[in-house]
């Protein structure tokens, strides 16, 4: 075997790692109720707020509209029911039906005005009540696929670490703390492998004498450019 394969095999694992550890990361954030599913909610909360408005209103204009008829009906019985003689009398009581009249024309506009919005508000808060229906059944199944990402991530994570430990305790010491140092400053890439002859990292090419070295698969070389190890896989 050459010399640094193992050190490849335990980046391949190292980075593996890593990858999961950041997937894991964004898993977690993404659990929970999103921005989405909590604008959908809002919104009905609105137009459920904006259907009672007009419905509250709606129903007064019914009861104040039904209460003037009653009044209007009660007084027209008065006066032409010959129970009041007085000119002066009449004369006011015509007076307050017309205004009773008058008034209850008014607020039969504004009573049609109120069903008009109230209908439109009832069309916009089942159309609420559909779209948190589909986004909230999108969400539980995101969550779900979620959860079950987070849960296989987390047990294939767990085997890695077992062997990314059997891996280092097979590797040289001195192989393994120089593998350490370079991935420790240059990031996780710590060895990289001939591509044409020259550094499949930077794509710089050793010298002659060390890439007949390196190909020899005998000991461990840097780049004399970028500091990766170099092997000839």
């Amino acid at each position: 075997m050459i010399r640094g394969e193992p050190l490849y095999e335990l980046q391949e694992l190292d980075q593996t790692l890593e990858n999961g550890q950041r997937r894991l990361a964004e898993i977690r954030a993404l659990l929970g109720e999103t921005e989405v599913l909590r604008q959908a909610r809002h919104a009905l909360t609105a137009a459920e707020e904006e259907h009672r408005k007009w419905m509250t209103r709606f129903r007064g204009l019914e009861l104040e509209i039904d209460g003037l008829s009653s009044k209007i009906v009660a007084s027209e019985k008065r006066l032409y029911g010959g129970s009041v003689t007085n000119p002066k009398e009449l004369s006011d009581m015509q007076d307050e039906i017309a205004s009773l009249k008058r008034r209850r024309g008014i607020m039969e506009d504004e009573l049609l005005e109120a069903m008009i919005y109230s209908e439109e508000a009832e069309v916009e808060l089942e159309a609420c009540r559909a779209t948190l229906a589909d986004t909230d059944a999108r969400w539980q199944a995101d969550q779900a696929a979620l959860k079950q990402e987070l849960s296989e991530l987390e047990a294939r994570l767990e085997q890695v670490r077992d062997e990314r430990k059997k891996s280092r305790q097979t590797i040289a010491d001195d192989d393994l703390a120089l593998y350490d140092k370079v991935r420790s400053r240059f990031g996780s890439v710590a060895v990289a492998t001939l591509r044409d002859g020259v550094c499949g990292f930077c794509a710089v090419a050793p010298s002659s004498t060390k890439l007949a070295r390196i190909r020899s698969g005998r000991e461990l070389l840097q780049c004399g450019n970028c500091g990766r190890i170099l092997l000839d896989l």
